[in-house]
């Protein structure tokens, strides 16, 4: 903790943050009472008497409040332990110059939500050039809130401010400056956005034809027609509020020195990007507290209890979706050749489909595509249409959701839980009713592909399930896999998560070894717990926040069970390499055990089917040639080993006609084997004898390269298809070696 004060900031110079605070000051000319009056003192100078000239004389200031007096601090005629005791109580002795709390506004004063908002005006003016530009004949500034809260704050404030900058400008160089406000209050319809906008334009112009400036501030989800957004001269990006403008406000509102503790102040406050969403009402709240302190760990009060939306990203935001970054680029780029008239809207791949486990960011990815491209999104899903009731209904929703679409575009169109748009012919209970609903959903797809700019995606867990009529090319041209993300991407999302500049302090690396084989959703989780713990502990988070956190939500494995693990996996791969098939995408030691992802294969003879089934047991069977026995992970749940094998074994007797089982076809499944004939079973289990026999006949002769395979997995975690085929020379050299010898 630290007890030296931030001296009163006069002693900076810098033309926006000057300007700002002569801002903040000039409110308090102002009565306010909800509506604001100004205030009658003949004892105060004349405006042109507060700032003669820019930029040397703006520090002039002759409208400070009078109670802000160059006060001699408590903490001067204090010991450092004296002053370490009162900033743990919460006073802050270099704000106070008595015995009294330290909050000095009075009634009729600013509210500090407006104060605050004066020092926010240091993006709108951030130098003495912009001063003066702003108020030219014809300039168009765009200011762009990130809610209506702030934009209603800044409609009751701007035209005081306005008023005070331009009575710094002589009146040759300041026009007229027209504020005009437009913001989409959350569930307004289509129509009332269109409206709003209509109504934007009709005032700049008539602004325009008067020969004024103008300042257009908008919410951010108000999208500019072109011929508007074409006439703006420069844009700026509301801040919301920042620890800085908290530090400065609290100098107006609870110093009556003009120092704070800043320090301590700083180590309570929130985050800077989280402070950025407060709302007015929320600083209102905060600053009632009698003390710069006390504000400060309301702040952070209020902080820990609120529900915060997720933040809006791109494409450059997301991390470890593998090779469909490459894909979504290409689309992104097409979309842009199209919207500048050199690509026929027939030439643009314009929809897919994103198939992937659960939590690897299906929806955040077509949410980033539409916010990379600068279009609308409209998102809807099998759920959200099925809830309004029987079919007619649901088929009403979907087509409420896709004319959305249409009105919008260009836009991009999400439907989630394309699964749940199950196979027409699948035998279920209300078949006739899902019939009728994927005929109803191929109809509005086959209208959609007529709309220029429209793009569709669609999201599945659960590919196969979904019917093949729907994503038929034509409909849903490309099929992506969404992957978990490997280490890089794990580690790049935990950066993103926590900042660069808290990133950089930290070792995420191993960290993200350790997530191997969970979602991205798993790491956010991480992350949202360590800075929850971070701001309990009032600091900035530490390695042991993201240790701990990470131990609650994904417990280390005993490192027995992963050198188990490591066993297995490498017994997979070593088969894979003696019997000269494709190498796997990937292997790596997850929290859950261990994982290879094979290249895909399309269809098998006897010979390579009874191949596929020695890989499938090579993991048990290295595991007992190595421990003297296998366990439980070889059977563990439906995509296991022994699961695909068995299910192998059965379509090699009752699918393909491979076995001695003739050639009758059978659709039957693992789930089912016992409801089998005996003689049926007895034939799929000496399938799986045999080749578990194999199997453990070529790990025994290949131990010592299984056992360095998985050492080395063991210390690298991950492997990809380049480091295996690393591996493959290294065997291929000892071949040569033991061959000369």
């Amino acid at each position: 903790m630290s007890n030296k004060p931030i001296s009163n900031a006069s002693t900076t110079h810098n033309f926006a943050l000057d300007l700002a605070r002569a801002t903040a000051r000039n409110l308090f000319k102002t009565n306010w009472y909800g509506v604001h009056e100004i205030r009658e003192d003949p004892e105060e100078p004349d405006e042109a008497d507060f700032v003669a000239s820019l930029p040397e004389d703006l520090l002039q200031d002759a409208a400070k409040p009078s109670w802000e007096a160059s006060e001699t601090p408590m903490a001067n005629s204090m010991s450092d332990l004296d002053i370490a005791t009162a900033i743990r109580a919460g006073r802050d002795p270099w704000a106070q110059h008595s015995e009294a709390e330290g909050r000095v506004l009075r009634r009729g004063n600013p509210p500090p939500s407006l104060i605050a908002a004066a020092f926010a005006a240091a993006r709108l003016v951030d130098s003495e050039e912009h001063l003066r530009d702003i108020f030219l004949s014809g300039q168009v500034t765009h200011v762009r809130c990130h809610s209506v809260a702030l934009l209603c704050m800044l409609e009751q404030i701007l035209p005081n401010f306005v008023a005070h900058w331009q009575g710094l400008l002589s009146s040759q160089q300041a026009a007229n400056l027209h504020c005009i406000f437009g913001g989409e209050e959350e569930g307004l319809a289509r129509r009332t956005t269109l409206r709003t906008q209509s109504l934007l334009d009709a005032k700049v112009e008539r602004s325009l034809s008067q020969g004024a400036a103008i300042l257009l501030v908008t919410t951010a989800e108000i999208q500019l027609p072109d011929a508007t957004a074409a006439l703006i001269t420069r844009r700026v990006d509301w801040p919301g509020f920042t620890t800085d403008i908290v530090i400065e406000t609290l100098r107006l509102s609870h110093s009556s020195t003009g120092l704070l503790a800043e320090t301590d102040i700083r180590n309570r406050l929130p985050a800077a990007e989280l402070l950025k969403t407060f709302t007015p009402g929320q600083i209102d709240s905060a600053f009632a507290a009698q003390t710069t302190l006390k504000v400060a760990d309301r702040l952070a009060e209020i902080d820990r209890k609120m529900a915060r939306p997720q933040p809006v990203l791109s494409l450059d935001n997301v991390h470890g979706i593998g090779k469909v970054r490459g894909y979504l680029d290409r689309m992104l780029n097409d979309l842009a050749a199209w919207q500048a008239g050199s690509l026929s809207w027939a030439d643009v791949t314009s929809s897919a489909v994103f198939h992937g486990a659960p939590g690897t960011g299906k929806t955040t990815l077509a949410r980033a595509f539409a916010r990379s491209a600068g279009i609308a999104l409209i998102e809807t899903s099998y759920s959200d249409c099925q809830k309004f009731g029987h079919q007619g209904d649901m088929l009403a929703a979907l087509d409420r959701a896709f004319s959305a679409a249409k009105e919008a575009a260009p836009a991009v169109l999400f439907i989630d839980e394309l699964d749940s748009f199950s196979q027409r012919d699948a035998a279920q209970y209300n078949s006739s009713y899902m019939r009728g609903v994927v005929n109803g959903l191929l109809e509005q797809i086959n209208r959609a592909k007529d709309v220029e700019g429209l793009i569709l995606f669609g999201a599945t867990n659960a590919l196969e399930t979904v019917d093949p009529a729907v994503i038929r090319s034509g409909r849903f041209d490309l099929k992506l896999h969404v992957p978990y993300p490997d280490k890089k991407g794990l580690e790049a999302i935990l950066a993103e998560k926590l900042g660069a500049a808290t990133a950089k302090n930290l070792n995420l690396a191993n960290l993200a070894a350790r997530l191997l084989g969970q979602s991205g959703a798993v790491a956010e989780a991480i992350v949202r717990d360590a800075l929850g713990r971070a701001r309990e502990d009032r600091m900035t988070v530490r390695q042991n926040h993201l240790e701990i956190a990470a131990d609650q939500i994904v417990p280390k494995l005993d490192q027995e069970i992963l050198r188990r693990a490591a066993v297995h996996e490498a017994g997979h791969v070593v088969a894979m390499l003696h019997l000269g098939w494709p190498l796997p995408k990937r292997v790596c030691l997850t929290a859950q055990g261990g994982q290879v992802e094979h290249m895909p294969f399309h269809m098998l003879t006897p010979k390579t089917a009874r191949e596929r089934l020695h890989i499938l047991l090579a993991g048990r069977a290295a595991e007992i040639c190595i421990f003297g026995d296998p366990s439980s992970g070889a059977g563990s749940g439906a995509e296991s080993d022994l699961a695909q094998a068995t299910n192998l074994a059965l379509a090699i007797e009752r699918q393909w006609g491979f076995g001695e089982s003739g050639l009758t076809w059978d659709a039957g499944t693992a789930h089912e084997i016992w409801r089998l004939p005996q003689k049926e079973r007895r034939r799929v289990e000496l399938h799986l004898q045999e080749a578990s026999r194999s199997a453990r006949a070529l790990v025994t002769e290949k131990k010592a390269q299984i056992v360095d395979l998985a050492e080395h997995l063991l210390r690298v975690r991950e492997m990809s298809t380049r480091d295996i085929r690393t591996f493959a020379k290294h065997i291929a050299g000892e071949r040569t070696v033991d061959k000369a010898s």
